[in-house]
């Protein structure tokens, strides 16, 4: 888990396999959710644990098990979690789930049961706060060394995550969602909705101009419906 927790471009602050262990790391640590598992060295000792992040710390966390029966359910729901994870834990589910937590804290919502990669948005850090991004609104995803670039029609506004292009079409773009993207060459990522020209090798969309190269042409234009 930390180590796909640092492909998506997130800092693992502490790791604690106990109570003892994990309460000086919510002292002293700077950090902005927990991963919480419901039985923390103990029957249930994460649920106490997760009590105290709710009414001392003010942090959005997410209970980590291997299951919810209905007893552990109603006793995990009294912590006010922002989300479930269940185990065995898959990278998609990783990176929605703590989006979806941290939607979920920002807006008061109580934590659902189970949580699937069909989300509308997602939200990037900037300095202190994050910042909600809808995914109606990006018209492309720009590779950029570790990093990719995101380009949104709001404001024409433009923001940097880090994650490779490949891994944020994975992982990052909902699977309900990436029929509606198309990669144009090994750097860049379009959002079908915002193309206005194809002319030859390249696709204007969204005020923005690309270069298609062969390998991925054919497959763009099955995307666009292009018929002749």
């Amino acid at each position: 888990m930390q180590k796909n927790l640092a492909d998506f471009g997130f800092e693992v602050t502490a790791v604690a396999s106990t109570v003892e262990e994990a309460l000086p790391a919510l002292n002293a640590m700077d950090y902005d959710i927990v991963l919480l598992d419901i039985h923390l060295n103990g029957v249930n000792s994460g649920i106490e644990l997760a009590k105290l992040l709710h009414t001392h710390y003010h942090k959005p966390f997410i209970f980590v098990t291997s299951s919810l029966n209905s007893h552990s359910l109603q006793e995990a729901i009294t912590a006010k979690p922002s989300a479930y994870l269940i185990k065995p834990i898959n990278p998609a589910s990783l990176f929605v789930t703590i989006h979806s937590a941290i939607n979920n804290f920002q807006q008061e919502q109580p934590a659902g049961a189970t949580v699937e990669n069909n989300y509308d948005s997602f939200f990037i850090k900037q300095g202190n706060k994050y910042k909600k991004i809808d995914w109606k609104d990006v018209i492309c995803l720009i590779s950029e060394k570790n990093y990719t670039r995101v380009f949104t029609s709001r404001d024409n506004s433009e923001y940097l995550i880090r994650s490779s292009l490949q891994k944020a079409m994975q992982y990052i773009i909902p699977a309900s969602l990436r029929s509606r993207f198309a990669q144009v060459n090994r750097a860049e990522i379009v959002q079908l909705s915002y193309v206005e020209e194809l002319a030859g090798d390249v696709l204007k969309a969204g005020n923005k101009t690309f270069y298609i190269t062969e390998a991925y042409h054919k497959d763009l234009k099955k995307s666009l419906n292009i018929i002749s």
